[in-house]
């Protein structure tokens, strides 16, 4: 599966991407001087082949500064002292070459020699009366001054993928091998960037030196990325060499081509016509529908596209495989023939993009592995419960062992890392401590989700947060703001108004128990015990996002001070933010804007350096997801719901304006 990477943009002549820092509403108001803000560089290519080419620095203008403005900008590695950079100027930006930058590095003595290490910076901007320093950015030096990087060459500088050739392999990208410390073997990972946006993993641990991929997994990329979908958009390759010497990863100067991607529409679900079934859209990979579907009696369907208005079937019996497996599958054809079940649990898949399907009658579920009690030699059996679609188990799995969940007790069918059936992918390892855990396989959407979650642990998944805050009726858990632990490890997250006292209850009442002040010992930014009662204090009202450990007793809350949207959809692209505002009657943050097509996020207090940013899908927000996609341009009223007062998720609608 392609997984999303933190964004590190490589630089090698003078690359600039803007940080997107915010304006303060308050400007409009005030005439106080306002520091200047740099810009952000990514990071800086010292190589073999790299060194003629120039660094470029840039900022934005202070404001409010009286008479003639100079600027100077320095650079800091760690705690040493900083390091003016070049000559003050008049000018935004600063240019310099890399030889002369390598030298003012040498002067500081501490800085590693071929490594990669960070430095920070800042540029000051002096008047006639006062400096005003900005914010400091950090910025990645690859600084290797014997290793030649990889040249990457793009196949084309257009091109267009074919949506009629989807399973066609495309080599895109090829480069000049690498050449760091004698004899070592090198790998490389190649990276796609589009918009500022996030890079995505396209190839890790290659060995020859090209990319290739099919049609359709090209445009998934690239969407993944932030292209937009059905239309022309740059992208930006990175090539990554690494050897034994370089564990960091030698990156390439970065090459762009523009693609044209295609766009291919498929509904939420497929409907199992004939039944009362249906089939969720994989969140992995666009046209697949699959989960575990339980037949109660003998079914006959076909697979319905509700927003097309087309029906497909297939001419497919079933037969058992070599491993004892019933099994159909076959093509999907636009009114093909009903398929036929006999009543039990299926896993039911069908790709309407590649018009195939297969069903796999479940037997059983169970685990194995030397993480498990039976080792690999005996799988623990797990229970399923049709209520919810999922297989449950309580047993004890053993630290550093490894694992897999398979069907029916053979190897046909075992499910991966990643949550898809696939025989022979690597096994999964268990990373906690030896222990008694509970297991809960879901099975109800694709990817397959696998919660394990020590029994040490509490067992409620939400807590919540009646308190002075709450409006118009304090103190009631009913209507209280909610946090959850997702990964049941007794850590809960989310956002509430906090103003004076409050504390957690376990259920939305009282009679199901709560936590309080005796069941914190450590506590931030303005949290204490309240004086006498059990109650906790906020001394400072505000939204906040919480984190409450009560597994070691950790209470923490940050305050919220701005949400901004941003991304390729967005006015300000990736560059600057659209300002939220909070509603205090609706308990939202709202803002009305005009969106394009393309993606975006939500990020709290002007930065990504917070670490609390949404994303995921607008019904499902979460902390750290994926771009959310807007397929309708307009004028909207966008309105996020944090709190979880109303709803179990954290979510956002957009209001035609």
């Amino acid at each position: 599966m392609i997984k999303y990477l933190k964004y590190i943009a490589i630089a090698a002549i003078s690359l600039m991407a803007a940080t997107g820092c915010q304006d303060d509403p308050e400007d409009t108001f005030s005439t106080a001087p306002v520091a200047p803000s740099l810009q952000n560089n990514g990071s800086i290519l010292m190589t073999q082949n790299t060194m003629d080419e120039p660094i470029r620095w840039a900022w934005t203008a202070a404001r409010f500064l009286k008479g003639d403005v100079t600027y100077s900008l320095f650079v800091r590695y760690g705690q040493e002292e900083p390091v003016q950079v070049g000559g003050s100027t008049t000018a935004l930006t600063l240019t310099m070459s890399k030889t002369a930058f390598r030298t003012l590095l040498e002067g500081i003595t501490a800085i590693p020699e071929n490594s990669t290490f960070d430095l920070n910076f800042y540029v000051e901007a002096a008047d006639a009366e006062a400096v005003y320093k900005s914010a400091e950015l950090m910025m990645t030096v690859y600084s290797y001054g014997n290793f030649i990087s990889a040249v990457a060459t793009p196949a084309e500088s257009e091109f267009t993928l074919d949506i009629n050739n989807l399973t066609e392999e495309l080599t895109l990208l090829t480069w000049e091998p690498a050449r760091l410390n004698y004899n070592e073997a090198i790998t490389y990972d190649v990276l796609v960037s589009c918009g500022g946006g996030e890079p995505v993993v396209a190839a890790t641990g290659l060995t020859e030196t090209s990319c290739t991929l099919t049609v359709d997994e090209w445009n998934e990329l690239f969407v993944s990325a932030g292209a937009v979908e059905g239309a022309a958009s740059e992208v930006t390759f990175t090539v990554k060499a690494y050897s034994p010497s370089c564990e960091e990863g030698l990156p390439s100067a970065p090459v762009t081509m523009q693609v044209t991607t295609y766009k291919a529409n498929f509904p939420a679900f497929v409907t199992l016509k004939g039944t009362d079934k249906q089939i969720p859209q994989s969140t992995a990979q666009k046209g697949l529908f699959e989960c575990f579907v339980n037949f109660a009696e003998a079914a006959t369907f076909t697979f319905e596209d509700g927003d097309a208005q087309v029906e497909y079937g297939g001419d497919a019996q079933f037969a058992n495989d070599a491993n004892g497996n019933l099994v159909a599958s076959g093509a999907l054809t636009e009114g093909g023939s009903a398929i036929g079940v006999e009543p039990g649990l299926y896993r039911v898949c069908a790709n309407i993009k590649f018009k195939n399907f297969i069903l796999v009658k479940i037997e059983s579920m169970g685990m194995i592995g030397n993480a498990t009690p039976g080792g690999w030699d005996a799988e623990t059996p797990m229970a399923y419960d049709a209520a919810s679609n999922t297989f449950t188990l309580k047993t004890t799995l053993t630290e550093s062992g490894e694992y897999k969940y398979r069907a029916n007790n053979n190897w046909g069918y075992a499910i991966d890392g990643e949550g898809s059936f696939s025989d022979g992918t690597p096994n999964i390892v268990f990373d906690k401590a030896t222990g008694e855990y509970n297991v809960t396989l879901d099975v109800s959407k694709h990817p397959y989700v696998a919660k394990i979650v020590s029994t040490a642990f509490p067992t409620e998944e939400y807590i919540y947060v009646p308190g002075n805050h709450q409006t118009p009726t304090t103190w009631d858990p009913a209507t209280a703001p909610a946090l959850r632990s997702l990964e049941m490890n007794g850590i809960y997250t989310g956002f509430s108004r906090l103003d004076g006292e409050f504390k957690f209850t376990l259920a939305r009442n009282w009679e199901g128990g709560e936590y309080n002040s005796t069941h914190f010992t450590d506590y931030s930014e303005g949290l204490a015990p309240a004086s006498g009662s059990t109650n906790i204090n906020m001394a400072n009202p505000g939204f906040y996002y919480i984190e409450a450990d009560v597994m070691t007793q950790s209470l923490k809350a940050t305050l919220i001070e701005s949400w901004g949207l941003i991304g390729a959809a967005t006015p300000g692209g990736w560059d600057s933010e659209t300002a939220m505002t909070y509603d205090a009657e609706k308990g939202c943050w709202s803002c009305t804007v005009a969106l394009t097509a393309g993606e975006m996020k939500f990020r709290a207090n002007g930065t990504w350096d917070s670490g609390i940013d949404l994303g995921g899908s607008l019904d499902d927000l979460v902390f750290k997801g994926g771009n959310i996609a807007v397929t309708d341009a307009g004028n909207y009223l966008v309105e996020m719901y944090l709190q979880r007062t109303g709803s179990t998720q954290m979510y956002c609608t957009l209001t035609a304006q």
